[in-house]
C-alpha cells in the first residue's frame, strides 16, 4: 500500500521517539524478557536490508526479500545465507517471495515499476515475467492456491482491487477481471506478504485503510472459493483507519485462523489488533479474553510443539504467543521483526525484520504458558 510506505518512512524519519528508535531498542542481543531465555537466535547474513517477504520451503530451504532488490535464501536449514541483488531491480523493493519448489522461486516488488520475478534454477538467474510502469498500481502480496495456479493482489485501481493471476508455476501473469470491489479508501498492507492467504482451496484478502481523517469499525476480509472469479466480503471487527486494518491473516487448520494487525502508527497499542475464527473463516470475532498481543502486529504463523498447537505474533515492538488459537496471547520477546513463517510441518520457524535481521525460532522455555 502506497500510504504505508509513506507514513513508515515519515516515522522512520521524523524527530522525537521514532519507529526506527524503537527498533534501535529491539536491535540484536535485546530480545530477552525479564531474563527469559529469547526464543530467536540472530543469523549472520551479508545485508542490510529491510526483509518483509519471506517464505520457509522446508526445514532446508529458506528465502526471504526486501529493499534494494535484495533476495536471500538459504538450502541449509539456516548453516550458511545467500544474498543477491537482482540485477535490474537495484532500487525496487520485493515485499513478498514464494517457493513454489525447490527450483521455481516467484517475487514481487512494490512501488514503480511493479514488476513479478521468477528463477528456475534456484535462484541463480531471475527473468522479468511482468512489469507495470502505471504509478497507481502498487503490488501487496503474493499466494499460490497449488503450484500453477496463484494471484498477487495490489491497491485498488478504481474501485476494484488491482489483481494478476497465472497457471503456469508463475511464468506468465494476467490481469483478473473480476477483481473485488472496494471501499472508498480501502485498500491493502505490503508489511509481511501475509494480508493475503490460502485455506482449504480458499483465497483470503485482508484489507484496511481509509481515507485521511476518517475510520470505520471493521475491517473486511474478500474470500473467493473459485480461483478468484467470484469474491465474498466478510466483515471483522478490527477498525480501518488510514494506518490501521488487517494486515496478516494464519489459519492454523481448515476452521481456526487469526487475524492480526492494529494501527501500525502506534506499535505499543494493544487495542483492536486481534480476530480469531472457528468456522474455516466464515464469521470472525474479538476475543473475549482481555489478553491481546502486546502491540501492533504485522504477522501470525502456526508453531506445531509436539500436540500443542502456538501462534506467534510478531510487529515492532517484540513476539507474541497463543496456545489457544489466539484467544490468550503471552508476550515472549522484546525482539521485533516484519515477518515470520515456519516450514509446513510447523516445526522450523524464520523471522525476518530491519536491517538485515533473520533469526531462527529457538522455542519457548517453559514450554507450557502460565495462566
Amino acid at each position: 500500500m502506497k500510504i504505508y510506505s509513506l507514513i513508515l518512512a515519515t516515522i522512520l524519519f521524523s524527530n522525537g521517539v521514532s519507529f526506527a528508535q524503537n527498533q534501535n531498542e529491539l536491535s540484536p542481543g535485546s530480545g530477552t524478557l525479564g531474563g527469559v531465555e529469547s526464543p530467536w537466535k540472530l543469523m549472520d547474513v551479508a545485508t542490510d536490508a529491510s526483509l518483509r517477504g519471506l517464505h520457509v520451503l522446508s526445514t532446508q530451504i529458506i528465502w526471504a526479500s526486501g529493499t534494494g532488490g535484495t533476495i536471500v535464501n538459504s538450502k541449509d536449514g539456516g548453516e550458511t545465507w545467500q544474498v543477491s541483488i537482482v540485477e535490474g531491480a537495484e532500487k525496487l523493493d520485493f515485499r513478498d517471495i514464494h517457493a513454489i519448489d525447490e527450483h521455481t522461486i516467484v517475487a514481487i516488488t512494490s512501488g514503480t515499476p511493479a514488476r513479478i520475478y521468477r528463477s528456475v534454477d534456484g535462484g541463480s538467474q531471475w527473468n522479468l515475467c511482468y512489469e507495470n510502469k502505471d504509478e497507481r498500481v502498487f503490488l501487496d502480496a503474493l499466494s499460490f492456491l497449488n503450484k500453477q495456479k496463484g494471484i498477487v493482489m495490489g491497491d485498488p485501481m478504481g474501485d476494484k482491487l488491482f489483481l494478476l493471476s497465472t497457471q503456469d508455476l508463475g511464468k506468465t501473469w494476467s490481469t483478473v477481471k473480476s477483481a473485488p470491489r472496494v471501499i472508498k479508501g480501502e485498500a491493502g498492507f505490503a508489511a509481511s506478504g501475509t494480508n493475503m492467504t490460502v485455506n482449504d482451496g480458499k483465497f483470503f484478502i485482508g484489507l484496511g485503510s481509509h481515507l485521511e481523517g476518517e475510520t470505520s469499525p471493521s475491517s473486511r476480509i474478500l474470500v473467493s472459493d473459485n480461483s478468484a472469479k467470484n469474491w465474498k466480503a466478510i466483515n471483522v471487527p478490527i477498525p480501518r483507519a488510514q494506518s490501521a486494518g488487517i494486515f496478516s491473516i494464519c489459519f492454523v487448520d481448515r476452521k481456526h485462523g487469526v487475524v492480526v494487525g492494529g494501527d501500525y502508527q502506534k506499535p505499543d497499542n494493544t487495542t483492536n489488533n486481534i480476530a480469531v475464527t472457528n468456522d474455516g473463516g466464515q464469521t470472525w470475532s474479538a476475543p473475549t479474553t482481555n489478553q491481546p498481543p502486546t502491540g501492533f502486529r504485522s504477522c501470525s504463523a502456526a508453531w506445531i510443539n509436539g500436540a500443542q498447537i502456538n501462534v506467534i505474533s510478531v510487529g515492532p515492538n517484540g513476539t507474541d504467543r497463543s496456545t489457544d488459537m489466539g484467544h490468550r496471547w503471552h508476550r515472549i520477546s522484546n525482539e521485533g521483526f516484519h515477518s515470520i513463517d515456519f516450514s509446513p510441518d510447523g516445526n522450523s520457524g524464520w523471522a525476518s525484520g530491519s536491517e538485515g535481521r533473520i533469526a531462527r525460532w529457538k522455542g519457548v522455555h517453559p514450554p507450557a504458558d502460565q495462566n
